[in-house]
């Protein structure tokens, strides 16, 4: 059996996409170690939020990015997200290219959801993750 180094990303055909290029409908997941990164919210180090959405979208990103980057990990290794807002088309107005573009073309697989209220009533959105360090050749 051929050892797989990366995540595949599959689109399969026949699969309706509402927004395309925006997620991955399949990942195949390579063998490594497993991360599930918590609700990640749009605060500043110093605890300061934005009211836009689109800087709150930013900033998630932002710390999103120093989650991965403190367990040594890739946007790519990335294979999943959630996402949630209270504002949905403002979100598919301001944020939306912020928050999966950020990902580049290893897109992981999504969820968008709309909720009433999330923690902190001045939060627009959050992002959860599941990440998996894909074996890279030289690193184990």
């Amino acid at each position: 059996m051929k050892e797989n180094l990366m995540h595949q990303r599959l689109q399969p055909e026949g699969i309706f996409e509402p927004v395309t290029g925006l997620y991955s409908q399949v990942v195949a997941v390579a063998d490594g170690p497993r991360f599930e990164i918590a609700g990640t919210l749009p605060y500043h180090p110093d605890g300061g939020l934005d009211d836009d959405l689109a800087l709150q979208a930013q900033v998630m990103m932002d710390n999103l990015g120093k989650s991965l980057d403190g367990a040594g990990l890739l946007r790519s290794d990335v294979v999943r997200i959630r996402v949630f807002t209270t504002r949905m088309d403002a979100f598919l107005r301001d944020a939306m290219e912020t928050v999966f573009g950020w990902f580049g073309d290893e897109r992981p697989t999504s969820t968008l959801v709309e909720v009433n209220r999330l923690a902190n009533p001045h939060i627009q959105l959050e992002i959860d993750a599941e990440a998996v360090k894909a074996n890279r050749g030289g690193d184990r």
